[in-house]
């Protein structure tokens, strides 16, 4: 029983000093990332990367006890998503919006499908497509909240961002189907409505846990009287609110990124302005070290073999991607009449990928491989492969798009400001 104990203490002292140097290796990585001008997160991955892959110091089972922050992290982050969604701003826009959203998610599809088809059969090409209109809006919002950027360009990702979540599911529910029938699959069990019924049913679960928890959330916020402790109070709200509705989430089976999404929603449209200032303020200041610890985390789990065992599919994947992303939403902008900023650089804006991509890929991964495994593991590696591209690379192309319309109100690094006041000082 000793020996039991001993080799306990021994396995969680190894994760908490584990985590640690996660923490204080992507700070300091990120630190100096943003010192030649590229954003934070690009750091924070290329750490994980560093600990991960290239010196092996962080093995996959250790990194998967770290699997809770992930979860954690994507559930503030999509509670800070839905915080955006405030139906006064979105009820001029929201008709445009959905427009555009469904454009740009069928038109990547589309294009996907249409390179893919050349290379690989059609029912792989098909789940290809699916996959690649999902965004990832973890960087995206990091960004937005690290910049404070402001204007048309900002209004319409995140809330572009936000329905990915669910035209993404939906159409990899009805593709999937298409794909599993194209292979000669005779299954009765395996039909158009039985497959769109889970994806249905899980969007469903996750309005009706995101609608009841945001409720209550967005009451205790408005009884929280106005003193010197309103701060700490909010603060402790969201926190108990995003940890509910994501452990809800995964306990029934709901979107781990739409549950907290819908349930900020709920909140940012019950409380009046000045409680969501606060509110905002509150998150801002807590979530860096969850944002360092999952964006290096993810670097981490990152494997530079997947790219070799994607081929020129894995690049035919990315190219088809970034082709339909860009002009999807430049169409999707057209057709609504958007703003030239909008339409210039929206498209850039979506390109990251990670978490919802990998989800799907893996339910793919699940339920191909019992019919053709070869198509499976095309399948599986190819989005790999593309989350590895798009997170080194789309974070940098984000800040780009967003600079140049103009929306950032903070330009500088603390680091700089912090020299720049030193320097009018000793003058």
């Amino acid at each position: 029983m000793m020996l039991l104990s001993a080799g306990l203490e021994a396995g969680v002292s190894d994760i908490i000093i584990n985590l640690g140097l996660i923490l204080l290796f992507g700070f300091i990585t990120g630190r100096l990332f943003e010192l030649i001008k590229i954003p934070a997160v690009t750091g924070y991955l290329v750490a994980g990367l560093l600990l991960g892959p290239i010196s092996g110091y962080l093995s996959i089972e250790e990194l998967n006890s770290f699997s809770v922050i992930g979860d954690v992290a994507l559930g503030f982050i999509a509670f800070q998503v839905g915080n955006e969604l405030w139906f006064g701003k979105l009820r001029k826009s929201g008709s445009k919006i959905v427009v555009i959203t469904i454009v740009q998610a069928v038109l990547t599809t589309g294009v996907v499908i249409f390179l893919s088809m050349w290379f690989v059969d059609i029912s792989v090409a098909l789940i290809l497509g699916a996959v690649a209109a999902a965004t990832a809006p973890a960087p995206i919002m990091m960004l937005i909240k690290k910049y404070r950027t402001k204007g048309e360009l900002t209004d319409t990702i995140v809330p572009v961002v936000g329905l990915d979540d669910a035209v993404g599911v939906i159409m990899f529910g009805a593709l999937l189907s298409i794909s599993i029938s194209l292979i000669g699959v005779t299954d009765e069990g395996i039909n158009f409505i039985l497959m769109m019924k889970e994806p249905l049913l899980e969007i469903g679960r996750s309005i009706l846990i995101g609608v009841i928890l945001g409720l209550g959330s967005g009451f205790a916020i408005r009884t929280v009287s106005n003193n010197s402790e309103r701060k700490e109070k909010n603060l402790n709200i969201v926190i108990i609110t995003v940890l509910i509705t994501t452990g809800a989430a995964l306990l029934f089976h709901g979107s781990a990124i739409l549950t907290p999404m819908i349930a900020g929603a709920v909140v940012t449209n019950m409380i009046n302005k000045e409680c969501y200032v606060l509110e905002e303020e509150t998150i801002r200041f807590f979530i860096p070290p969850v944002m360092i610890a999952f964006f290096t985390i993810a670097g981490a789990q990152l494997q530079f073999d997947v790219i070799i065992a994607a081929g020129a599919i894995g690049a035919i994947y990315i190219i088809g991607r970034t082709v339909g992303k860009i002009f999807g939403a430049y169409l999707g902008c057209s057709i609504v009449n958007a703003d030239k900023n909008v339409k210039k650089y929206l498209g850039v804006s979506l390109l990251p990928q990670s978490g919802v991509a990998i989800g799907l890929s893996v339910a793919a991964f699940n339920t191909m491989s019992l019919y053709n495994m070869e198509y499976a593991l095309i399948i599986k590696n190819v989005i790999l492969a593309s989350v590895l591209f798009f997170a080194l690379t789309s974070p940098v192309l984000v800040k780009i798009a967003l600079f140049r319309a103009k929306e950032n109100t903070i330009q500088e690094t603390e680091r700089e400001l912090s020299w720049k006041n030193t320097q009018v000082l000793q003058k």
